[in-house]
């Protein structure tokens, strides 16, 4: 893992317009960029195109970049923008975030009930068929949820780390995540019952 110093001075070198500088930015970033692009796509050619346009669009930026967050951060912002705008053509939505604003409103009032949690992909009695089925479920949630239960449970973020990276609040991030569970525990009732 690249040290902070080391990191400012490539970032500095690439904002001048050194290529190799940059390269050494991508070598650095793209494994975790990949993983992330691929938490969102569940595919992995359209996570490598995802992770293409991100660094090409980080290139193309890294100028504007004032370091007012962290460049791994920047790099997750523009790989969940451009991954929630993948997401909108892939299904055709008009709107991939829907009335959120409203929805968040009534979780705040406290109208949604706890739904309780779904096992983690790491339990060691989960089947094929089970992965499967969560994997499916995961790739049928609206892209804001996928999204937000990406960053939160498959990257490890902090609810206040996805509020900055989403562009939303940590209330939202919470509800968010609070309904992405209850779809998947929904979705995945059936199979949850026969074990």
């Amino acid at each position: 893992m690249m040290k902070a110093d080391e990191e400012r001075q490539l970032i500095e070198r690439a904002r001048r317009g050194e290529v190799e500088a940059f390269m050494q930015l991508v070598r650095e970033y793209e494994h975790r960029i990949f993983q992330l692009a691929y938490h969102l796509t569940r595919n992995r050619e359209d996570a490598a195109d995802l992770v293409q346009e991100t660094f090409l669009q980080a290139f193309r930026g890294i100028k504007a970049f004032r370091g007012n967050s962290s460049f791994h951060t920047w790099l997750h912002r523009i790989t969940v923008n451009l991954g929630l705008n993948f997401l909108k053509k892939q299904r055709g939505a008009s709107n991939p975030l829907g009335d959120l604003d409203s929805l968040e409103e009534k979780g705040r009032g406290g109208e949604l009930a706890e739904a309780g949690g779904i096992p983690s992909v790491e339990d060691s009695w989960l089947s094929e068929g089970f992965k499967t089925n969560l994997q499916k479920a995961l790739e049928e949630l609206p892209p804001a949820f996928r999204a937000t239960f990406s960053l939160v449970v498959q990257e490890g973020m902090s609810h206040k780390k996805a509020a900055e990276l989403l562009g939303c609040s940590e209330n939202t991030v919470s509800w968010r995540m609070h309904e992405a569970r209850k779809m998947l525990k929904r979705k995945l009732q059936p199979f949850l019952s026969k074990k």
